[in-house]
């Protein structure tokens, strides 16, 4: 017995990474009752800028390609979603005083992020940061914005602080929870979205996150698939930021395994290719009925996979399947369509939580991403 516990390596969850998932509808209930008024307050002052632009990198980069969408659907201004680095090295020569850019970053500090804000308070730029940091600390987001005139502070709220550095953290819903408020609030607010985001989703989040039968059926694909090292992701329209979270935090960074995400709407120009080759599994996220051409680009892009690889190769993520009735109701129209990202990430991550134990792997800790913070901490990895 002693050798067996001695030689015996059992998948460990190191940091709780499953209680982070069952809560993270905190973060999301957090942000609405502590920041609603705030966020209110900071659209209201940045309303009259002509044009807007969000920026992040990795899991905050994806939180406003999500957004993005929202954005679009409901305003006449034009809005750039630029990732950091792209932004402080490559600056439109539009950013100027009439411009709002908003930084998302969890830590507040993150080296390309602040990087980019700076350039953007160089320009005259009225700048935002979304961040979970509370304090002023130096040459952070939180201090360059409240030494700006211009400069405002937005916060996401979390059921630990610190948030710990997990490929699954409650701060993805809250930003995006933030950010979809700040976009709903700037552009006048359209009721029908602002009471789905506050009053259903935090719901639906919490039910998703915590059903058994999302976990089994987690459990059982994970079992199915452990064998595989690559793993396509495909997304639709506001599903593909899920798509791309999916591949390159959850699968990457927690199963650590190779993922690449793709566009529904680009499958039939690439990743149709692949198909005269060996095939690899398909994670397809599946819209709900009422989502007419987004439901015919997923038979469409199933068939073919079914067809060319098997349907053995297929996952297919719908968390509408356990939703009731009146709920898939709710999200029929247009507001649900863009706001659905939300019900996808708990499925998925409970998808790469269990497969990171069934590869032995543990899911809530990297050993390189976690630290890139600064220049110094990139260059120490080298």
């Amino acid at each position: 017995m002693c050798l067996f516990k001695k030689f015996s390596k059992k998948p460990v969850d190191s940091k709780n990474m499953k209680q982070e998932i069952e809560d993270q509808d905190l973060a999301i209930k957090l942000t609405i009752e502590k920041e609603l008024e705030n966020i209110k307050k900071i659209s209201k002052k940045v309303e009259k800028c002509d044009k807007f632009v969000f920026s992040g990198c990795g899991d905050k980069y994806i939180v406003p390609l999500a957004s993005g969408y929202l954005w679009k659907n409901i305003s006449k201004k034009p809005l750039d979603v630029i990732q950091s680095w792209t932004l402080k090295n490559y600056p439109p020569k539009y950013l100027d005083k009439k411009t709002c850019v908003v930084f998302v970053s969890q830590s507040g500090t993150t080296y390309d992020t602040v990087g980019a804000c700076k350039i953007a308070i160089e320009k005259g730029c009225t700048v935002v940061a979304l961040t979970n940091l509370k304090e002023k600390k130096e040459d952070s987001l939180v201090d360059l914005c409240q030494s700006q005139d211009k400069g405002h502070v937005m916060r996401m709220h979390t059921k630990i602080y610190p948030e710990r550095s997990l490929p699954s953290t409650g701060s993805f819903h809250s930003s995006l929870t933030a950010l979809n408020l700040f976009t709903l609030f700037v552009n006048g607010t359209p009721e029908e979205f602002l009471y789905l985001q506050t009053e259903h989703i935090p719901k639906l989040v919490q039910t998703l996150s915590n059903l058994e039968d999302v976990k089994q059926w987690s459990k059982e694909k994970s079992k199915k698939f452990r064998k595989f090292n690559n793993f396509y992701v495909i997304g639709d329209g506001p599903r593909y930021p899920i798509a791309r979270k999916q591949a390159r935090i959850m699968m990457m960074e927690g199963v650590k395994t190779n993922a690449c995400d793709i566009e529904g709407e680009e499958f039939v120009h690439s990743l149709i290719e692949t198909l005269e080759h060996k095939a690899n599994p398909l994670i397809l996220l599946k819209p709900l009925i009422y989502w007419r051409e987004s439901t015919r680009l997923f038979k469409l892009v199933k068939k073919f996979w079914v067809k060319y690889a098997g349907e053995d190769m297929v996952i297919v993520v719908d968390p509408f399947e356990y939703l009731d009735a009146k709920t898939k109701q709710l999200f029929s129209d247009m507001e649900g369509d863009i706001l659905s990202p939300f019900l996808y990430v708990p499925q998925l991550e409970w998808l790469s939580y269990y497969m990171a134990l069934e590869k032995g792997k543990d899911p809530s800790t990297g050993t390189l991403v976690k630290k890139v913070r600064s220049e110094g901490e990139i260059k120490s990895l080298i």
